[in-house]
């Protein structure tokens, strides 16, 4: 009678282990709900849809405004829409090709440029060298 009795509470505590387990796992997931408060201005992570060189993304564009960006890597152009309720209507906004975009090093910086980061950085590597 005594092994029958050790034998279901050894089963018993098995299955509190194994239910445990499962609710850590559940409790873990990402869209799990979570047990701590959201800051107040945490940024909630905009999807990006996309495929076959086009991508979406949604934004906001004043306070009361939202829209969307497309990019087409294609054909290296990035144009800007936004809704406006009133008027039940999506307007172009802007529209670039950012294809010599990319190939600026410095363009509309302030202090400090590029440079002047470079030169910082080194002196910092420069310090550390002579420290070791």
């Amino acid at each position: 009678m005594a092994r029958q009795s050790k034998i279901i509470t050894i089963g018993i505590y098995a299955n509190a282990a194994a239910l445990c387990m499962v609710a850590l796992a559940l409790w873990g997931r990402a869209e799990a709900p979570s047990m701590l408060p959201a800051a107040f201005a945490q940024q909630v992570p905009q999807p990006i849809a996309g495929g076959a060189g086009l991508f979406l993304m949604p934004a906001q564009m004043s306070p009361s405004t939202w829209g969307c960006y497309v990019m087409d890597v294609d054909a290296q152009t990035l144009v800007a829409y936004q809704y406006y309720p009133g008027d039940r209507k999506l307007r172009l906004m802007a529209a670039r090709d950012f294809s010599f975009d990319r190939f600026l090093k410095e363009f509309n910086t302030d202090d400090p440029t590029p440079a002047d980061v470079k030169n910082l950085v080194e002196k910092e590597r420069n310090k550390a060298r002579q420290n070791q």
